[in-house]
């Protein structure tokens, strides 16, 4: 699958990334993903809890039978509002 990253954001704790990704049309749709965090993994019995955390480094693999968000957006601006929402960066 070839995926073209335009912009990625990160959530403050960085445990949740949103990438924003220009679709063969020309317009623009979201992808999701997110860690658990090491307090969490412990709590359901996943071990020790591995601190992962997300960068904005390219992944081909993390597109691998993932869809996008629904939505599509025609702007940057706009599919990043989407974003910041998501990730819980929403400025009033």
């Amino acid at each position: 699958m070839d995926i073209q990253e335009v912009k990625v954001l990160l959530s403050a704790d960085q445990y949740g990334r949103v990438a924003i990704v220009r679709r063969k049309d020309g317009l623009l749709c979201l992808y999701q993903h997110w860690h658990w965090t090491p307090e969490v993994q412990r709590s359901a019995g996943l071990g020790d809890g591995e601190d992962r955390r997300w960068t904005t480094a390219y992944d081909a693999l993390l597109y691998n039978d993932i869809e996008p968000v629904s939505g599509v957006y025609g702007s940057v601006e706009d599919a990043e509002k989407e974003a910041r929402r998501l990730l819980g960066l929403e400025t009033e």
